[in-house]
């Protein structure tokens, strides 16, 4: 009879530790689920306690969304309000309202995938849910007419947020998964989320501007760069390939959710490229990598409708350049034996990586004069201003705006009243003394080892000359090897450096840089902090001695105490705005849009008002919010001419290139001052100082008649003029006698 018990025993075993590998999945996917909940409810709150919206009518709602949100928001109402769903995507493919009279897919153009998901997600609900929507009355005082408001996910804006709400969410959720798998404990997933709570303001912009693009995206890049952390660690082999699927599919949605995210990828694909070179991570690893962008990249670009910006973009052409090294350039490498071959190997890092620099600027120049492209040059000529004097009226636009400021000293006083950057920075060292600490240790160890080689074969030594080559042992081979290097080379080949971290932590450091220069980015600088945070509660990294160790949980006590008084603090200074969104000059402005002009009219003003034009009334404008193409730039450098020190005429000219039917005027924007000089009339002054002497357009145009243009409509902000076509004359009948 044949004894099964080993057997028994082994599939016991495995049964147990499936089921406790089970049992960590789950409770991991229950917190991280919950903590995505808890950070849903608290943006939604804040949003409804800030605007009071569920008692806003729906013009009110709409007029809520401020720029560019109200300019992608447009687009998932077209698709809610058009019946078939088919229509409102062909009207997306060729819309003529946003760039009249040119046609626009916007598709190609804008990055308006959330809003067509979300919109074609509520199509398809629609029956399950209209009946949750509910409708009342509500009073608005002063005179006002009371206004009919509706509520329930079965009203579009209503599900629309929700959508935004739950991604918020999920970006939690993925923050506490990305920061347990690096800090490989669950209390650092925990402490990352304090901290994300704590410097709420510093981390997101979702409860005051829910659809701005990187709300929508930040949910999939942190899921990308945890899946790109595992892709970095020793995993079993049958996680390969599902790994590979989900990190490209997050590249694709990625680079369609946000237009930025092509940078933050250039940036990722150079710290694998610089890890390669040297030798964190394996040319293998490099090119499994690089499979995912490739594939992401394309698919990207096939849905995007060949975006002439993405093909053109330094990080096609730098992936385009390290593609090409790993296939043929990959394998000149120094063996490194000495200092001399160290020093030689370092010569050739530095060159390989200025090569590969100058190669990807060169081929994205090339590419881009090939295609016609001008699309991204905004944004190297932001980067140039910030470094140097350099502005035109673009890159004023641009900088006079606080979002792309340089990042305030406030913001790191914040970020370090929490602890957030003492965590960071003690985290980093944490793990620099554990690698350097290790890698003495092994060398430590390979010479007490060659030591005792060496006694050993004294011992055996018969002293008997023995004139064969002696066949040699792989250890007797490791101690020769071990002997020929130098002590620096030994070193270095014994620094074992964990990849994912090295990845984190460079990415930390990229985007300190680039919160630095634009103070938008700060929400992605401050998130990486938390992630980076976290590798504080990984107790093998801890410098102190082990005897220390029982007083590491006294020492997290004493930090848990300003944590926590940040945190309540923080939360409630949030939920402790109350306000009530009304805005009566743009609602007038609106309504008269609606009833006393052609559906047909095209309009011009600044671009955050043309947004809520073309939103709430449904006509069609000649500039928008969107400052990504090179076209659209020269549409509000035109537009905009309207706040310099032209004349009538040459404003008319430029609108009627453009089809305009009628001028929006701004007092605000006229009459405003700004002790930054970030006026419009001011930015025309450094943009066309020679015109100096000229009065302002605009206040001629809010004070008395000016030729070409005709007042239809005044309030206190805001000014209508229609513009004279004066290709149309009367022409009186002539008879012959």
């Amino acid at each position: 009879m044949v004894d099964n018990t080993p057997a028994k025993a082994c599939k016991v075993r495995f049964e147990a530790a499936t089921l406790k590998k089970l049992l960590k999945f789950g409770i991991l996917v229950t917190l991280a689920f919950g903590l995505g909940y808890i950070h849903y409810r608290y943006v939604s709150t804040i949003h409804e306690n800030v605007t009071h919206f569920s008692h806003l009518s729906e013009t009110e709602r709409e007029m809520s969304f401020y720029s560019e949100s109200a300019f992608y928001y447009s687009f998932y109402k077209t698709l809610v309000e058009e019946r078939p769903f088919i229509a409102g995507v062909s009207k997306l493919m060729n819309d003529q309202t946003v760039e009249y009279p040119d046609e626009v897919n916007a598709f190609n153009r804008f990055n308006i995938h959330p809003e067509v998901l979300i919109g074609s997600l509520y199509r398809y609900l629609e029956p399950w849910l209209n009946h949750t929507r509910q409708c009342h009355l509500v009073a608005r005082g002063e005179g006002l007419e009371p206004v009919e408001s509706c509520v329930g996910v079965g009203q579009p804006v209503m599900f629309y947020l929700e959508g935004v709400w739950w991604l918020a969410g999920l970006t939690v959720a993925a923050l506490f998964l990305h920061a347990t798998a690096l800090s490989e404990t669950v209390l650092g997933g925990l402490l990352a989320v304090a901290q994300y709570f704590a410097n709420h303001a510093e981390a997101t912009r979702v409860q005051w501007v829910p659809n701005q693009r990187e709300n929508m995206a930040a949910p999939l890049l942190l899921l990308q760069a945890w899946l790109l952390s595992a892709q970095l660690r020793p995993r079993q082999r049958d996680t390969n390939v599902s790994l590979q699927v989900s990190v490209l599919i997050l590249n694709c949605l990625c680079l369609l959710f946000w237009q930025f995210t092509q940078f933050i990828f250039l940036v990722q694909t150079a710290i694998f490229f610089v890890m390669e070179q040297l030798k964190v991570i394996s040319t293998k690893t490099l090119c499994v990598f690089l499979h995912s962008h490739f594939c992401g990249l394309h698919m990207a670009v096939l849905i995007l409708h060949g975006n002439d910006m993405l093909k053109s973009s330094m990080y096609a052409s730098f992936f385009l350049v390290v593609s090409a090294y790993c296939l043929f350039f990959s394998g000149f490498r120094v063996t490194v034996k000495n200092n001399v071959d160290l020093v030689v190997e370092t010569c050739l890092v530095l060159l390989r990586t200025c090569i590969v620099i100058c190669a990807s600027v060169y081929l994205k120049f090339f590419i881009s004069d090939f295609l016609g492209v001008q699309e991204d040059n905004h944004v190297w000529d932001i980067l140039y201003s910030k470094l140097s004097d350099y502005k035109n009226f673009h890159t004023l636009l641009y900088t006079c705006s606080k979002e792309f400021d340089f990042l305030p000293m406030s913001t790191v006083k914040n970020l370090t009243k929490t602890l957030l950057v003492p965590f960071a920075l003690t985290s980093i060292i944490n793990v620099c003394n554990f690698w350097i600490k290790n890698a003495f240790v092994k060398l430590k160890e390979m010479e007490d080892k060659s030591v005792k080689m060496d006694k050993d074969s004294d011992t055996e030594d018969s002293g008997i000359e023995n004139t064969e080559i002696e066949k040699r042992t792989p250890e007797s081979n490791e101690k020769v090897q071990f002997e020929c290097e130098d002590g620096l080379v030994r070193f270095l080949k014994l620094l074992r450096v964990d990849a994912a971290i090295f990845f984190n932590v460079s990415q930390l450091v990229v985007y300190g840089v680039m919160a630095a220069l634009v103070m938008r980015l700060k929400l992605l600088f401050t998130t990486q902090l938390c992630v980076v945070s976290s590798l504080v509660m990984n107790t093998k990294y801890y410098i102190l001695p082990k005897r220390y160790t029982r007083y590491v949980p006294l020492c997290w006590a004493l930090c848990a105490l300003p944590l926590a008084y940040m945190l309540a603090a923080n939360t409630a200074e949030e939920l402790s705005y109350i306000d009530e969104y009304s805005n009566l000059p743009l609602e007038e402005l609106l309504s008269f849009i609606r009833t006393s002009t052609s559906a047909r009219a095209a309009f011009a003003g600044t671009l955050p008002t043309l947004a809520a034009v073309a939103l709430s009334t449904r006509r069609a404008i000649v500039a928008h919010p969107h400052y990504e193409h090179s076209p659209a730039r020269q549409r509000a450098y035109s537009v905009l001419k309207a706040y310099g020190r032209f004349s009538s005429h040459e404003l008319y000219q430029e609108l009627s290139k453009l089809k305009a039917s009628y001028l929006i005027v701004e007092d605000v924007y006229c009459y405003g001052q700004s002790s930054s000089g970030c006026s419009l009339p001011a930015l025309w002054d450094a943009e066309a100082p020679w015109l100096a002497a000229r009065p302002r357009l605009c206040a001629r145009l809010l004070s008395a008649p000016a030729q070409h243009f005709y007042p239809v409509f005044r309030n206190r902000r805001y000014a209508v003029l229609r513009l004279h076509d004066v290709s149309v004359r009367y022409m009186p009948r002539s008879f012959d006698t």
